[in-house]
């Protein structure tokens, strides 16, 4: 209970650093601005620091809590400018159409995520549950990164799951979790509580983008709703099944949501919160930054304030260890605005970005060639079926509503109607190149045109319930619901428990307390591929190999070395040598790697000692033969 507290101060007041910051140095920014986006720049800021500096001396008790501290010292110490806000594009506050909507809207979002996180992970007699599929498979990974810094002093950062390369995955909001479990949080609680605090900031930044652009708190709370209940036509597919059976309230009793049944019918883009936001946590970072990025940029060309495009780069060269896939959105989305904005101090910007990232990104990366993989792929993913026909029936009326805000000249006005149009070449691009192994990874990218998208069709349907009466609105509600259906569908499929996946048995949960508490922190392990298996998801210990899709989706050529742990688990006559080469330092023994590898457990016991062992597991003790020298880290 006090971990628990303490992790949760310590995060607040890294946010109360970055939002008395931008109360200081953006005292132009509203209230719902500073806030939003200044607690996010506070938590990024204090995590950047905390990696610098633990990636000299590891990652301390005394570290986080000095970290905490002068976060504090910090936000007390910084004054807003004498003269408070500067008034620019209208009153925000005096402007009050709508703002009781925004409020339900928000309001309600975050108790459904109150709800969610409180119940994404479940533990009972058999063991540990994960609460939706994607909690499963990408959580996993996440988890693991945590605990490889908080339990195996992964510092400077390697790669956990496949030994012998930099860590080049953009893994700041683990070291940010890291710091929570050494204050005493357990992992399983410190995640969901980061994720819900951030998903309830990056709505209420969303909203404040919104309703900069659009100029009302409805169109704004529109925006929001498309953005993140919004899922496109698959629920007509789930709708059309179910009346084609024998018992149609049966089958959606039992398939409120079946993603198979999307995938059969080539419906690849998803809900967002579910896709993205809930499973890829380095968004929860990344969309704050872009946005403040982009309303420092909206500042810049209005009020030609050079500072501004100089604070736009500094805060977009934060994006290397927090979301590449941001850094990589605002790539496609900043020349665009440039053009279309044109001003020779656009340069100040990207000079400064760079300056601020490349240090960075050289850290990461370390000449290593990461998950950065272009190339042409016409269409994208719409592969079977018609480029126009793919996205018609991905989005249903959103695409049609889009062109016609597009087309409008007098939803919004004419500086953000330019502003947003510069989000279309995101579109375009990622039809045309595919940015990553994965080819539907484009949607890390694509999700920032729909959130452009999603501004302009909140400000169409706000004008457009001002226009129509009686049977229309009918039509309008109709209209709505086509667009966000899905995602009601998606949220209510979780929501009803339907999505739970078995994570880690009780046994597995004993095995990783025992290797964190008998093992040396540095270890490495020799263990089987599956995305959840307990040593390096919750142990914290490097690993020979894990999981190939991980593996594969983040540019790891890994073909070569999948054949050398099947050796080693044969224990055939190349597996002496083969772990002295990978100096390997423990084994694990369990039901994965004698289904998938053939390990024989009568083998492995002849051979080398066995410090510990659970009912289904047993860890070998391999270093006699493999140290010799002991290798330096």
């Amino acid at each position: 209970m006090i971990g628990t507290a303490l992790g949760i101060a310590w995060i607040a007041a890294l946010g109360a650093c970055g939002v008395a910051l931008l109360a200081r140095v953006a005292s132009w920014l509203e209230p719902l601005e500073r806030f939003a986006y200044g607690a996010v720049l506070g938590i990024v800021l204090g995590s950047l620091a905390l990696l610098a500096i633990a990636w000299h001396t590891g990652l301390t008790l005394a570290l986080v809590f000095g970290v905490g501290g002068a976060a504090i010292v910090v936000a007390l110490g910084l004054r807003p400018r004498a003269h408070g806000a500067v008034r620019t594009e209208g009153d925000w506050w005096g402007d009050r159409r709508g703002a009781g909507f925004a409020l339900i809207v928000i309001g309600l979002l975050a108790v459904r995520w109150a709800f969610l996180w409180s119940t994404a992970w479940t533990f009972d007699h058999y063991g540990l549950w994960a609460g939706h599929a994607y909690l499963w498979g990408d959580w996993s990974l996440h988890l693991g990164d945590v605990t490889s810094f908080a339990y195996g002093d992964n510092f400077p950062p390697v790669f956990p799951r496949y030994a012998g390369l930099p860590h080049t995955y953009h893994y700041l909001t683990s070291i940010t979790a890291a710091a929570m479990v050494k204050l005493g949080m357990d992992p399983f609680a410190a995640l969901p509580f980061q994720s819900f605090a951030l998903s309830v900031l990056l709505a209420l930044g969303l909203l404040a983008f919104a309703r900069r652009l659009s100029g009302r708190w409805d169109a704004a709370a529109l925006a929001v709703i498309l953005f993140l209940v919004g899922g496109g036509l698959g629920w007509w597919w789930t709708a059309v099944a179910a009346l084609h059976g024998h018992d149609p309230v049966g089958f959606l009793r039992e398939h409120v949501w079946d993603r198979q049944l999307q995938e059969a019918h080539n419906l690849r883009w998803y809900n967002v919160y579910y896709t993205y936001l809930l499973p890829q946590r380095s968004t929860l970072y990344g969309f704050p930054l872009g946005l403040l990025t982009l309303t420092m940029l909206d500042r810049a060309v209005t009020r030609r304030a050079t500072w501004a495009w100089l604070a736009a780069g500094v805060i977009a060269g934060l994006l290397p260890f927090a979301s590449l896939g941001t850094l990589l959105a605002l790539a496609l989305i900043t020349p665009a605005l440039a053009l279309l904005f044109f001003d020779l101090r656009w340069l100040l910007f990207f000079v400064s970005w760079g300056v601020v990232a490349a240090p960075q990104l050289l850290a990461q990366q370390r000449g290593a060639p990461g998950a950065f993989h272009p190339h042409w792929q016409l269409g994208w993913v719409a592969a079977k079926d018609p480029w126009w026909w793919f996205w018609l029936k991905n989005l249903g009326a959103f695409i049609p509503l889009l062109v016609a805000a597009l087309l409008s000249r007098s939803l919004v006005g004419a500086r953000e109607r330019r502003f947003l149009w510069g989000f279309v070449p995101v579109f375009v691009i990622a039809n045309l190149v595919v940015f990553q192994p994965w080819d539907w990874d484009n949607t890390k990218v694509l999700i920032w045109w729909y959130l452009g998208g999603c501004v302009l069709v909140g400000a169409w349907l706000t004008r457009a319930w001002e226009r129509w009466h009686g049977v229309r609105r009918l039509a309008w509600m109709a209209l709505v619901l086509s667009m966000t259906l899905s995602g009601l569908l998606v949220d209510l499929h979780q929501g009803l428990g339907q999505d739970r996946h078995i994570f880690l048995t009780r046994d597995e949960l004993e095995l990783a307390r025992r290797v964190r508490a008998e093992t040396p922190p540095h270890a490495l392990f020799l263990v089987g591929i599956q995305n959840n298996h307990p040593i390096p998801v919750l142990a914290g210990r490097r690993v020979v190999m894990s999981y190939p899709g991980w593996l594969w989706s983040q540019g790891v050529h890994y073909e070569e070395r999948e054949p050398d742990v099947r050796r080693m688990f044969a224990l055939g006559p190349q597996a002496d040598s083969l772990l002295r080469a990978y100096r390997v330092d423990f084994v694990s023994v369990g039901p994965a790697e004698r289904e998938s590898f053939g390990a024989d457990t009568l083998a492995w016991r002849a051979r080398f000692p066995r410090p510990i062992a659970t009912t289904t597991y047993d860890i070998y003790d391999v270093r006699g033969l493999t140290q010799a020298p002991r290798r330096p880290r």
